[in-house]
């Protein structure tokens, strides 16, 4: 009795001969190291951007030239800064020169009881503050800035030889939330505490 051939193709399945010389293809794994390496550079890429963006946004310091008026002024001896001190500045005017590389600064001070007129320069230096001669040795610089706030800090070194730290919010027209929470925070990034600020919009000297 010969043995029948059962054949792996059932009786009246319709097929394409070609399928008989199919493989299953495997299945392919997902690289998930380079999915990674993918979302990375679009991270860093968008950092990039983003610091670009915000770089552009900051106007050049040229550009910040008019009147100012000051908003705040914190310092970390309150001495400088308390009625007649040489540091309770009223700013009227700043004139930045990108091109000479220099500051200059007009603004009122009361001093014995009467009120005067100061008009003080400062020199850029390479490392982008301004050497400024003021009651002393000075190295002042903007923090940030746009079109209507300006946060900046000062170093003064005394004929005494002592030192103190001074931050400062100046505004043209009105105090934005954002600019008065840059100052406190550059305020405190400084070591100046809190009843050190002499907040100049609610004084009256």
């Amino acid at each position: 009795m010969s043995r029948q051939h059962i054949s792996p193709i059932k009786s009246g399945a319709s097929f394409h001969p070609l399928q008989l010389l199919e493989y299953p293809q495997p299945r392919q794994k997902k690289d998930h190291g380079s999915l990674k390496m993918k979302v990375l550079f679009l991270s860093l890429l968008l950092g990039v951007i983003c610091a670009a963006q915000e770089e552009e946004a900051q106007p050049s310091l040229s550009e910040l030239s008019g009147q100012w008026r000051t908003a705040y002024i914190a310092s970390s001896n309150l001495g400088k800064i308390k009625p007649n001190g040489p540091f309770r500045v009223y700013l009227h005017k700043l004139l930045f020169d990108d091109e000479q590389g220099t500051v200059d600064f007009y603004f009122f001070v009361k001093h014995k009881g009467k009120w005067e007129y100061k008009h003080v320069s400062g020199i850029k230096q390479e490392d982008g503050t301004y050497a400024v001669d003021y009651e002393g040795k000075n190295v002042f610089e903007v923090s940030h800035a746009s079109n209507n706030i300006l946060v900046a800090h000062n170093t003064n070194v005394d004929e005494h030889g002592k030192k103190t730290v001074l931050t400062g919010l100046f505004v043209k027209v009105n105090i934005e939330d954002e600019s008065l929470q840059k100052f406190k925070e550059l305020t405190q990034e400084k070591g100046i505490e809190e009843e050190n600020v002499v907040n100049f919009i609610e004084t009256d000297d």
